[in-house]
C-alpha cells in the first residue's frame, strides 16, 4: 500500500523557494511546493517578497538602482 506523503512544512517550502532561485527543482519538489503554496498565504507572500528582492538585486547589479 502507498503511505500518504507528509505535507510540506513552511520551513521546507521556504527552502525550496530559495533553492528554486538557483537551480531546477525535481518534479516531485515542484508539485509539493505548488500544493503548499496553494494552501499557505504566508508562503505565497514570502514567494512574492523573494521575487521582489531578486528584481531589486538584478537592477542593482546592472547599475539601475
Amino acid at each position: 500500500m502507498n503511505e500518504p506523503k507528509a505535507e510540506l512544512s513552511c520551513r521546507e517550502a521556504a527552502r525550496l523557494m530559495s533553492l528554486r532561485q538557483d537551480t531546477n527543482l525535481t518534479p516531485a519538489e515542484q508539485e509539493d511546493l505548488k500544493e503548499h503554496l496553494y494552501q499557505c498565504l504566508g508562503c505565497r507572500r514570502f514567494e512574492e517578497q523573494l521575487a521582489f528582492l531578486r528584481t531589486l538585486a538584478g537592477r542593482y547589479a546592472r547599475g539601475e538602482a
